[in-house]
């Protein structure tokens, strides 16, 4: 695998796979990946990209969304806005009642790119706070009405999956995790529990699983699966 970097294109990963018999492009997170078939020589890539650089184009990588001074940004927690004011000469935060208000002073450009990094890592610094608040305690306490062990729990920045427990009973959560609904959250942290018991996706599994949430968790983590969150839009690395 290696990298390219095309003036109108940007960042290109190029990744050899034997199984392919073709070149493919996929639009990823920040770049472009091209799957090439095993033995594609380097020398090749400026050629393919000419000839697909109108394919290319149409799936370039979608910019990163901006949080702007209208944003209103919902979480499980609290709610976070953006306040313009001549009070404050660098980037402060307060939260407060559910309210987390991020002050920027008068002449800061937020559509700047080291800016909105400011901005979204200031919210997620709150994200994570209040996860370690919260996650813990509402995972003991369902461990407890349920009469499992659970050993620690953790809060990590994952963003590719929700949550883990390893075979110590030791459980971690994604602090994006509180950018779900309620009840979504709910059903990951049971879904982690039951893995205290079952550390598999076994029918026994589901079946646990199920008894847990008081409902069928297949279709409920089919649900999980899908849901989109506006605030995971904005603040996803």
């Amino acid at each position: 695998m290696y990298e390219y970097n095309d003036k109108e294109l940007g960042k290109i990963i190029v990744k050899p796979d034997i199984r392919a018999k073709r070149i493919i492009a996929r639009r990823k997170s920040g770049h472009i990946l091209l799957t090439v078939p095993s033995g594609f020589k380097l020398k090749r890539l400026i050629l393919v990209l000419d000839e697909m650089r109108p394919q290319l184009i149409k799936i370039n990588p979608v910019k990163n969304q901006l949080i702007s001074e209208d944003s209103v940004i919902e979480t499980f927690s609290f709610t976070a806005r953006i306040s313009r004011t001549h009070l404050v000469e660098n980037v402060k935060m307060r939260l407060k009642n559910g309210d987390l208000t991020v002050f920027i002073p008068t002449n800061f450009d937020l559509e700047n790119i080291d800016a909105q990094h400011i901005v979204k890592e200031m919210i997620r610094y709150a994200l994570r706070h209040e996860a370690k608040r919260i996650l813990p305690k509402k995972t003991l306490e369902f461990a407890q009405r349920l009469n499992l062990k659970v050993t620690d729990v953790k809060i990590n920045k994952s963003v590719s999956r929700w949550g883990s427990c390893s075979r110590k009973k030791s459980i971690n959560f994604s602090f994006y995790l509180l950018l779900l609904p309620e009840k979504y959250i709910n059903y990951v942290v049971l879904h982690e529990l039951a893995h205290t018991v079952e550390m598999n996706h076994s029918e026994k599994f589901w079946k646990l699983l199920s008894e847990f949430c008081g409902e069928d968790a297949k279709a409920l983590s089919k649900l999980v699966r899908k849901y989109k969150s506006p605030a995971y839009e904005l603040l996803k690395p």
